[in-house]
């Protein structure tokens, strides 16, 4: 009996080391088949530059006044306020600087930002006719702390705010700490020309390319190691730990606080600069509707046509779905948009893998579908479009001067130019 009972043991634990093999090699071979990578390196979540300021640096500052240049995403996790981690730990602010959106995040591009007040402290808003903090708004502040959350584009204004700052805290011989953060677009993937001087703006004020592949702490530093600030200013960037440059958003084990009002998901922030530029050639980009910048259309568009042109997308890494959407007024998001209250054809898009889609060339071929298909008259583009794509290459494509082999052409020199010119500032790899 107790022979018999040993055998059953033993036969039982093979059972179960059978079962437990099937098991580990389905998971392999089920988690191989994502065409993704799930998880990069397993050393945890990323830490935020804010993070190891709070928790490392803010004693070099301890009874000094600081000039906070910050909004809404500028939350330690998980989900403490950057100003009441620094007012915990006896820390003087003296006041705070907000970009386009408010310190609250919450107001309509475009829609200039009044001052106002946290508490005790005054909140300067550097999207109303000052953009640069003054000299007198610097007065009696110590050192700028900057830790607000981009999109990794350049027409996305928080960095023409960080230039701005850095310029000022030069003038006034401040010093500057960059509290570092993810770039939600990867900091692989580069796109589109440099920009031009002669359309330099407040949407553009660097000579980058529109999808740069930098973290705010690696842009500050290339502004002043190229001399795009003066290079006297006194620079600290406060890294981040655990961040890699191939990961996306979901691959940071961090929260989603949207930059924007439109940018209320990850998703939104890659697809961003697509869906920007055919804003500016008749076409409503989403806004007004619960997926802005996620889908476009017009009420004169033929979508299965031009999905069909394209393929479904899937060279991209994603999926295309024609579908019927209604722009409305969305105070606080859009209160005007293109085809308010007109039915519209549009694509929607779903992304399959994020490292296939290339948002800029994603539009170029929907642009060439569209001339190829005869279903949009292009008339000369507005000059907005040349500056938010930061030159005329792809208003002369548009307009018939060059030929669509010399617009990719050219873009991809200049983003090979670019991509050599910042390696000596990349943080991580």
């Amino acid at each position: 009996m107790l022979h018999l009972n040993k055998n059953k043991k033993a036969q039982r634990r093979k059972n179960t080391a059978r079962v437990l093999s099937i098991f580990f090699i389905s998971a392999i071979l089920f988690f191989c088949s994502f065409p993704r990578k799930i998880s990069l390196a397993p050393k945890g979540r990323v830490k935020l530059g804010n993070e190891m300021f709070v928790k490392n640096f803010s004693s070099e500052l301890q009874g000094k006044s600081l000039g906070l240049v910050i909004n809404h995403s500028s939350v330690l996790p998980p989900g403490k306020s950057l100003v009441q981690a620094l007012l915990d730990k006896g820390q003087k602010i003296q006041a705070i600087f907000s970009p386009e959106h408010g310190f609250s995040g919450t107001v309509e591009a475009g829609t200039e930002v009044k001052d106002s007040q946290l508490k005790d402290i005054i909140i300067y808003s550097l999207y109303e006719e000052n953009k640069k903090p003054t000299p007198e708004q610097t007065q009696g502040i110590d050192a700028f702390v900057y830790d607000i959350q981009d999109v990794g584009i350049r027409f996305y204004t928080y960095i023409t705010t960080l230039k701005y700052v850095l310029e000022a805290a030069a003038e006034a011989q401040i010093p500057v700490y960059v509290l570092d953060r993810p770039n939600p677009t990867g900091g692989d993937i580069i796109e589109g020309p440099l920009m031009r001087p002669e359309y330099e703006s407040f949407i553009g004020a660097l000579p980058i390319p529109v999808r740069y592949g930098l973290t705010p702490g690696e842009l500050a530093m290339m502004m002043k190691g190229e001399g795009w600030v003066p290079r006297e200013v006194d620079l600290h960037v406060v890294r981040m730990k655990n961040w890699r440059r191939a990961y996306f958003w979901e691959d940071t084990g961090l929260p989603w606080i949207a930059p924007s009002p439109n940018i209320p998901s990850p998703e939104t922030a890659i697809i961003y600069p697509a869906s920007s530029l055919l804003g500016n050639l008749k076409l409503n980009e989403g806004r007004g509707t619960p997926y802005p910048f996620l889908q476009f259309g017009a009420p004169w568009l033929d979508a299965s046509a031009l999905i069909k042109e394209l393929n479904g997308g899937e060279q991209f890494g994603i999926e295309l779905e024609a579908i019927y959407y209604t722009p409305r007024s969305l105070p606080g998001k859009a209160l005007h948009p293109l085809y308010k209250n007109k039915m519209c054809q549009g694509i929607r898009v779903r992304f399959l893998q994020k490292e296939k889609f290339f948002s800029l060339r994603f539009s170029y071929a929907i642009i060439k579908a569209l001339k190829n298909q005869q279903q949009y008259k292009f008339t000369a583009p507005p000059r907005y479009l040349n500056m938010i794509f930061g030159n005329d290459l792809l208003s002369q494509y548009i307009e018939g001067k060059i030929s669509y082999e010399k617009l990719i052409s050219q873009v991809e020199e200049e983003e090979k130019q670019f991509r050599q010119m910042r390696l000596k500032y990349l943080l991580y790899e």
